[in-house]
């Protein structure tokens, strides 16, 4: 193309298009490029001499004070923006500003701007300010700026458009001459505002054409003297369009367009484009009027947003603590996020949703297959190297996706461990849209043998959505963010309880072994002293057969082997009842009628009863118990049992059996009047296997033991109070068990 020395443009490069180093101006005005330092004068465009008295060469390589009047003492060259200023007694608006090492003075002939149109503008503007305070949607706001900046303008188009995510346009307001036909609700592609015009109109926010047939004027020279470069002049008020813009703007039938970019946020969010079919020169009071409605409509837009984002942020929060609340109270995480109200779906506008943890899927809503989820979870793993992945169009991303548009086209990944293939997912069905188009967007192009150009045609050509899902909005990405981090914060939060269980669970096996590794050492104790021994008494009178045999030998050995086998019997009979013991732990419990206990207690010990004159007293506040009545059985027996066989010489012995209860604790104690014991002197080994502390016929140390194992394998506690020749009382605590009260 023609702008540039030794480049060529068309559609196959512009994206690419050094607009900067154009080297060419509209004109209508002119172009000074000034040394810095200096303010020399180093080039210039070629119409100089149709604004000032002065040729293009003689001003060349002069310094701007040349220029300038005497009287001239507003204009600093050190000052970016707009200017008056007089040039060889010329009255001109400048705009000056610095590019790289230069300064490029821009001037265009001073506009007046008479009061009665200061007094409309105001008017204009005070009435937007007014109908602004009582608009609430962005295409009611939208259609006001339009209709104001119609006004200010007197154009024949003014189009409010919006860029989406994909970079095309979409037309949300319009104001026209009635003869013009719509574009409301037309899309057009992104390749009409290609990368380095979206740049520019990031940072030029006003750009105007007055005539698209308008014949460019060359900076001269093109390269700067001092630097051997083309001038970047990216920012110029005057600048030549890229002649792919302008035959564009041809195509569509306009004769004059300016542009005014709208920020929001300091994003580009759109541009409203102004049409005129025929030249229009639109001066500075006016552009610089539309730029001000232009930025507070930006303003209005992001008040619009942050309320409706807030809005919406706000819902999605409650959902949000919600679900937290469900998982908090204890419930699985499928439960708590797919079964209660509200659930993981009102997070966001997706259809469906999956959680993939410890390798169970768990679906809700609209969703493809679990085998689809499953092949979606290994190709997230392996190519999506983001925590927070989410796309409208995953089939373009992952092709096999094709497979299921219609229930995922769209996809909001959240990772939850990449390694173990752990990933919450929610999902977005393909919308069912037909899109309106300015022309075919497939066809943005035509050919000839000169290059490719803009398309021509503008008609309305429809497309069917195919493939997408609606997008995903920041707040539904943040607020599922959020769920993410309270997700992995509880996960961890219950492991650490389950680990703290688990250490609980060891730690009690770990005491369980130290006490069955104590209970085998006993057993090794009794084989080896209560069985060795009387193995070894066999042995020995075998012998003494052998070396004196006979008849009176015979009948010796004999009876002296009865005795033996039976004490052998009796003591294995002693380890069964202990390992029934063990083995019983978990007896079958029941109403145990305490004074029925006593009474049959009373039978089975009827002839000491009568042999020692002893009396046995009950007084019960708790008449009954619930638990495994062998085990109370064999306590009681065990307590009176002792009381009996431990009694004083010196009085008939009295037994007391009570019972009662201090809040949640049942006491259950057996008090004697025997022999007592020191117990200073015996300390912790009351209750040992085989520990006898008083030498009677029946003693054997294995009573206690026994008692003693089985209160605690019921989770109660033994206390024992005794002193010698005054008696003892066992007093059995249990926290927490059944009983019945006494009736009154």
């Amino acid at each position: 193309m023609q702008n540039y020395q030794n480049h060529r443009v068309d559609l196959s490069n512009c994206d690419t298009e050094p607009i900067h180093l154009i080297g060419r101006i509209q004109p209508h005005g002119f172009l000074l490029v000034l040394n810095q330092e200096t303010l020399q004068i180093e080039q210039a465009s070629r119409n100089v001499g149709d604004y000032l008295p002065l040729s293009l060469e003689e001003i060349l390589g002069k310094p701007l004070e040349n220029l300038l009047s005497e009287e001239e003492n507003t204009f600093d060259p050190q000052l970016p923006g707009t200017h008056f200023l007089t040039l060889s007694g010329v009255p001109f608006i400048g705009y000056l500003h610095k590019t790289e090492a230069k300064l490029v003075l821009e001037c265009e002939p001073s506009a007046p701007y008479p009061n009665a149109e200061k007094m409309h503008h105001n008017i204009l503007l005070g009435q937007l300010h007014n109908r602004l305070n009582h608009l609430y949607t962005l295409e009611e706001v939208a259609q006001t700026v339009a209709d104001t900046l119609r006004t200010i303008l007197h154009y024949d188009r003014v189009d409010i458009t919006q860029f989406d995510q994909e970079w095309n346009t979409d037309v949300i307001a319009e104001s026209r001459a009635p003869h013009l036909h719509s574009f409301i609700g037309h899309h057009f592609p992104a390749s009409d505002i290609p990368v380095p015009a979206r740049e520019l109109l990031l940072h030029k926010h006003v750009r105007q054409i007055p005539d698209v047939n308008a014949q460019a004027v060359q900076i001269f020279p093109y390269f700067n003297p001092s630097t051997g470069a083309p001038t970047n002049i990216l920012r110029s008020e005057l600048r030549n369009p890229s002649e792919i813009h302008l035959e564009y703007v041809r195509n569509t039938g306009v004769a004059a367009t300016i542009s005014f970019s709208i920020i929001v946020k300091n994003k580009l969010w759109g541009v409203i484009a102004c049409h005129n079919l025929a030249p229009t020169y639109i001066d500075v009071w006016r552009r610089q009027l539309c730029d001000l409605v232009t930025k507070t409509f930006g303003n209005v837009i992001a008040s619009i947003q942050e309320k409706r984002d807030q809005e919406q942020f706000e819902q999605y929060k409650l959902a949000k603590q919600a679900l937290v609340q469900h998982l908090n109270s204890g419930l699985p995480m499928p439960e708590g996020l797919f079964h209660q109200e509200p659930t993981l779906l009102d997070l966001t506008e997706g259809h469906g949703a999956a959680l993939l943890q410890d390798g169970t899927l768990t679906t809700f809503g609209i969703t493809p297959t679990q085998e689809q989820i499953r092949h979606l979870v290994q190709w997230l793993s392996e190519h999506v190297a983001d925590g927070v992945f989410c796309t409208r169009q995953l089939s373009a991303e992952w092709p096999a996706a094709k497979d299921f548009t219609s229930t995922a086209s769209g996809l909001l990944a959240l990772e939850i461990s990449r390694y173990n293939q752990e990933y919450l997912l929610f999902f977005k069905p393909e919308i069912n849209e037909t899109r309106t188009w300015a022309g075919n967007p497939e066809k943005p192009v035509s050919k000839d043998n000169l290059g490719i150009h803009p398309r021509k045609s503008f008609e309305k050509w429809l497309e069917v959505i195919k493939g997408k899902s609606k997008p995903w909005s920041l707040n539904e990405v943040e607020i599922t963010r959020i769920l993410l981090k309270d997700l992995v914060a509880i996960r961890l939060r219950n492991q650490t309880a389950e680990l703290q269980n688990l250490n609980q669970e060891l730690q009690l096996n770990t005491d369980q072994l130290r006490t069955r590794n104590a209970q085998l050492e006993d057993f090794a104790y009794i084989i080896s002293h209560n069985l060795r021994s009387p193995l070894a008494t066999i042995q020995g009178l075998h012998r003494f057969y052998e070396d004196e045999p006979g008849e009176d030998s015979a009948t010796y050995v004999m009876n002296s082997v009865k005795k033996v086998s039976d004490n052998m019997a009796e003591t294995i009979d002693d380890l069964n009842v202990i390992l029934k013991t063990h083995l019983l732990r978990q007896l079958p419990e029941k109403e145990v009628n305490l004074q029925e206990l006593i009474q049959k207690e009373t039978q089975n010990l009827g002839d000491i009863l009568e042999q020692t004159g002893a009396q046995i007293w009950s007084e019960l506040e708790v008449p009954s118990i619930f638990m495994p009545k062998l085990y109370l059985e064999s306590i009681l027996h065990n307590f009176i049992s002792n009381a009996l066989k431990y009694r004083s010489p010196e009085r008939p012995p009295v037994v007391i059996v009570k019972s009662w209860r201090t809040g949640k604790t049942l006491h259950l104690s057996v008090s004697d009047n025997g022999v007592g014991m020191n117990l200073d002197r015996i300390g912790d080994k009351l209750f040992g296997l085989y520990k006898v502390f008083h030498q009677t016929e029946q003693s054997k140390g294995l009573g206690l033991y026994l008692t003693k194992m089985q209160v605690n394998a019921l989770g109660g506690t033994i206390d024992v109070d005794s002193a010698l020749g005054k008696g003892t009382t066992f007093t059995v605590n249990f926290t927490n068990i059944a009983y019945s009260p006494k009736t009154r």
